[in-house]
């Protein structure tokens, strides 16, 4: 097959230039050619890139040498052989400095095929010797670039690291070193190394580096003492026999990113002692609303220690009824249909115990908006909902007060009138069955107005008066009261001892703690049992009192309660004297008897003891304080002498006509003189007309028109000497505050019977 060439012919003679093509034609060539014979058209072809130029040595116009001089100077890489009749060795030499590839003589024209097919070939791989080294200049030349322009310090050493073959410039701002410095010096790249990390890092570069798996990290000293933290990395450059012949590697500064490291690695451990220290239970919870980890604080709260909590379902640790409402809003959540959540929700305890706690749950999400987990904080609120159904209940409490304290003024215009009546009649009965008869109509509403008392004294707080009392007619009125009420099937029985000492106190609140503990002691023995009341005189020394909580030495008069019946458990014992805590059904208890009993015991200085063990019954101790000043018999029951009036106008101002009627019935009796008035505006125009002759106006605090506080400021502005006395069946402490600001110091509390009345009188009376 032909090979195709495109020829340029430098000859001036027609007939060698056909001798020259025949010779290339009989060698195999597919010629396509050009002759020119002078310079000019010389230089025009050979800017079209012809794959070789023949040229004759001598021509009128032109010669070979400079065509061979031209192409030289033109930079073109063209094959050139010089064809000529006669051509000494000198102008060979000549032309083959010029550039020509080789030269022939006309007369041996038969090598001019093989000449010129050589000289392709050179040609060839010229231009692949060319491109190589082209290649290889651009490639260096890239290299320099990457490695003089990055950050990282590119270096290259062989094999026994004494010889430094290459380092970036990057080095010198690194390392703080000069790059000359290092190829001078390549140990000095190690001595850079800090002291601790020195010997690791030669190490590693002696048995690593061949093997390809250097990667260290270290830290280097600069020149000016400063640190820095390099992580470097190289590997084995090998030869054709498979010979590591150099090994390169990129080294580059980290300080930053370490500083970023540690400070993350801070941030993360401050964040972690945060969340397992919070005082909020915290918990990351994963797809399938499980829990992910849990802090103390919340394992805490429900029971469960942190392996426990790992996995679970929160629907699991849920109660019941709160489970549908959290997986709906969590699902919400997740779906990105809200950013966050708050709920109040019970939860479980490891031993089913429920707790209160307020949810606020809120997502974190990755960049494509997938959630990839979400956070809940759960405050323990079941304080606070104790607190507010505590406070619920005193809010109803305080209305039941304000609701008794409206009955007891109407209850106390209706027991007073029945209290001075029985005092009337027995002063005026005959025989004995018919004083009986009134003094038990008169014990009846006595104990009405006392239990009246006694709701406004827990509604509203209010002190009970201090007499001296005599435990053992409380005991055994109680005794009493339980063998008429309580089933026959219950044992009831006390021990008394003939000496016990005096109690300073309020006999109604005395009364209703017993009364709370009998009753109690019933409930807790539904079928049968035993009920036993005994009461000792015990003397508390020092030591003995500092066992109690709310106890000083001292004598001590000590009443026990005892059943025989369920008990109580101890996890309940610390709970039962809380106010609104109950273990009766519902209906059938408030939880206030306990925490009541325990009030009226602390008020009276005292303080109570329990015993008892689940199936074996209980025992309630009420310590009181004696009062041993008095002997016991003079609790004895001696008939009342009382005061008589010796002709005073006592103005009695009264809304009710019947306690008008009989206050002046009652007064009268006892020799006073009784104006009456049915409200305060009336007493002022009777005071008016009779204040010269009027010696104690009594009034009632709550009236119509004008009420008995207005009366009394009114009175003592027109008579500064005027004596009032101001009954009331309620203690308001507004009303006591006005009346206080008045000037009026006496007060007869409602319902009232002729005794106190009397006496209340006869002091006011006597008094300067």
């Amino acid at each position: 097959m032909a090979i195709p060439l495109n020829l340029l012919l430098v000859e001036d003679s027609q007939l060698d230039a056909d001798l020259i093509l025949a010779e290339l034609q009989r060698g195999g060539f597919d010629l396509k050619w050009k002759r020119v014979q002078t310079e000019a058209d010389f230089l025009d072809e050979i800017s079209k890139s012809p794959d070789i130029i023949l040229s004759d040595y001598a021509m009128p116009q032109f010669s070979g040498l400079r065509a061979a001089k031209l192409l030289q100077e033109s930079g073109f890489n063209i094959p050139f052989i010089l064809v000529s009749g006669t051509v000494g060795e000198d102008v060979a030499v000549q032309a083959m400095k010029h550039g020509a590839t080789d030269y022939l003589l006309k007369d041996r024209l038969a090598r001019l095929g093989s000449a010129v097919q050589s000289a392709l070939e050179q040609q060839w791989v010229r231009r692949l010797r060319q491109q190589a080294e082209d290649e290889l200049r651009e490639s260096e030349k890239k290299f320099r670039q990457l490695a003089e322009n990055i950050s990282e310090v590119f270096w290259m050493t062989n094999p026994a690291k004494h010889q430094m073959l290459y380092i970036s410039p990057a080095y010198e701002k690194i390392w703080g070193g000069t790059c000359g410095s290092l190829y001078h010096s390549p140990q000095s790249w190690l001595e850079a190394i800090h002291p601790e990390d020195r010997a690791r890092i030669i190490e590693a570069a002696t048995t690593k580096q061949e093997r390809g798996d250097y990667d260290e990290t270290y830290r280097i000293v600069r020149p000016d003492g400063t640190e820095r933290w390099i992580h470097d990395r190289g590997y084995p450059v090998r030869n054709g026999v498979g010979e590591v012949y150099r090994i390169v590697g990129v080294a580059e500064d980290i300080t930053e990113r370490r500083k970023l490291e540690e400070n993350l690695r801070k941030s993360e451990a401050e964040l972690l002692v945060t969340f397992e220290n919070a005082p909020m239970g915290m918990g990351l919870i994963k797809e399938g609303a499980r829990f992910l980890k849990t802090n103390r604080a919340l394992q805490q709260m429900l029971g469960y220690s942190a392996d426990e909590l790992q996995g679970k379902a929160f629907s699991e640790l849920t109660h019941p009824d709160d489970v549908e409402v959290g997986i709906a809003l969590y699902q919400e959540l997740v779906e990105g249909k809200r950013d966050q959540f708050q709920i109040e929700k019970r939860y479980l305890r490891k031993g089913g115990e429920v707790v209160h706690g307020r949810l606020t749950a809120s997502v974190v999400r990755g960049p494509t908006g997938q959630a990839q987990y979400s956070i809940g904080m759960v405050e323990d609120i079941t304080e606070k909902k104790k607190l507010e159904a505590q406070f619920l209940r005193a809010q109803r409490m305080e209305n039941i007060g304000t609701l008794a304290g409206g009955i007891a003024h109407d209850l106390n215009n209706v027991l007073a009138p029945i209290l001075m009546s029985c005092e009337l009649l027995q002063m005026e009965a005959r025989d004995e069955g018919t004083r009986n008869l009134v003094g038990m109509i008169k014990g009846s509403a006595q104990r009405g107005a006392d239990l009246v008392k006694q709701v406004l004294s827990f509604a509203r707080g209010v002190e009970g008066r201090r007499i001296a009392v005599q435990p053992k007619h409380l005991v055994r009125e109680m005794v009493n009261i339980t063998r008429q009420t309580f089933p026959k099937s219950l044992g009831i029985e006390s021990v008394l001892p003939n000496n016990l000492w005096l109690l300073s106190g309020d006999p109604t609140q005395l009364h209703q703690v017993l009364l709370n503990l009998c009753v109690n002691a019933r409930d807790a023995m539904p079928g049968e049992g035993s009920l036993k009341i005994t009461a000792e005189n015990i003397l508390l020394d020092a030591t003995s009192a500092g066992l109690h909580h709310d106890a000083k030495p001292g004598p001590y008069v000590v009443i026990k309660v005892t059943d025989t019946g369920t008990g109580i458990p101890p996890e309940v014992r610390e709970k039962i004297f809380d106010p609104f805590f109950t273990t009766k059904e519902v209906g059938k208890g408030t939880g206030l008897g306990l925490s009541t009993t325990l009030g009226i015991v602390r008020s009276h200085g005292g303080f109570i003891n329990v015993e008892s063990e689940p199936g074996r019954g209980s025992t309630f101790e009420v310590w009181l304080p004696a009062d041993t000043g008095k002997e016991a018999s003079a609790a004895q029951d001696e008939e009342t002498r009382l005061p008589r009036g010796n002709g005073e106008v006592i103005l009695v101002v009264d809304d009710e006509a019947s306690l008008r009627a009989l206050a002046r019935d009652t007064l009268e009796a006892f020799g006073y003189v009784v104006l009456t008035a049915t409200n305060g505006a009336d007493a002022l125009g009777i005071y008016s007309r009779h204040k010269d002759s009027i010696d104690v106006v009594l009034t009632d605090t709550m009236m119509p028109v004008m009420d008995g506080v207005a009366l009394a400021i009114a009175l003592k502005h027109a008579s500064p000497g005027v004596r009032v006395i101001l009954a009331s069946g309620l203690s308001n402490p507004e009303h006591q505050r006005s009346a206080a600001v008045a000037g009026i110091k006496h007060f007869l509390p409602k319902p009232y019977n002729a005794e106190l009345l009397l006496k209340s009188l006869a002091e006011i009376l006597h008094s300067p």
